[in-house]
């Protein structure tokens, strides 16, 4: 897909919770230890797992799976409230890794939404404007 039409674009997003995430991370991507290794060596629990997606200018994107499979954990990277343990994160061709906090307000006020589906309690929308 072309960046430059993504109103949302997230490029191979990990969250991996624990003191020692990045350790946890390399040894997940370079000696490919799974998720129950990562906990018993590491103590860390692997919450967003290599995730990338686009979502166009006024497209509607619905994140859905099981209770627990990460779905509010991969949404809430979007505007910043969750830090990422690795990826990239843009916003209309911005990164929003690299936003200060004046302005990084700015874009959870006015440029970027989403919320939790009523209907579908397995499911996130997110939508920019």
């Amino acid at each position: 897909m072309d960046s430059s039409s993504s109103a949302i674009k997230i490029e191979n997003v990990w969250k991996v919770f624990g003191n020692t995430s990045p350790e946890a991370l390399d040894a997940i991507q370079n000696k490919g230890i799974s998720k129950t290794e990562a906990l018993e060596e590491y103590n860390s629990v692997i919450g967003v797992s290599d995730v990338s997606f686009d979502v166009n200018q006024g497209e509607i994107f619905c994140v859905m799976g099981l209770s627990g499979s990460g779905k509010s954990t991969l949404v809430r990277h979007i505007n910043r409230l969750l830090e990422p343990t690795s990826g990239k994160i843009l916003i209309n061709g911005q990164d929003v890794m690299q936003l200060d906090r004046d302005h990084l307000q700015e874009l959870r006020n006015k440029k970027n939404r989403h919320g939790f589906s009523k209907l579908c309690t397995n499911a996130t929308q997110i939508g920019c404007r």
